[in-house]
């Protein structure tokens, strides 16, 4: 066993032994920061994987896209329905399975 799979496993029992002490809400929390910090590897994993050019050209299609009178008008009209349907009540938290995956909450 190397001296950084010890260190993991070290790690691992640090962390299991407060979660069994924590209150759920507070676990829920652990694990919804532990999913931050995955979601945080894999988008700098992402960046590494493009040029400048690539970013600054995409970024530059996005901001004409949303420049435009219609994505303004279709921007304003799907915020003021998610917001309708959130004060009647047809909305809910989103839930995430073991993996991170969104799943019916």
């Amino acid at each position: 066993m190397t001296i950084d799979t010890t260190i993991q496993q070290d790690y691992e029992r640090t962390l299991l032994k407060i979660a069994r002490v924590l209150p759920t809400s507070r676990v829920e929390q652990l694990v919804d920061f532990a999913r931050f910090l995955e979601a945080q590897i894999l988008s700098e994993e992402l960046i590494q994987e493009e040029s400048a050019a690539e970013v600054e050209a995409d970024n530059a299609q996005w901001d004409a896209l949303l420049a435009t009178d219609e994505a303004q008008t279709l921007l304003e009209k799907l915020a003021d329905d998610a917001l309708a349907e959130h004060r009647a009540g047809r909305t809910r938290p989103m839930a995430f399975d073991h993996a991170g995956r969104i799943v019916p909450g």
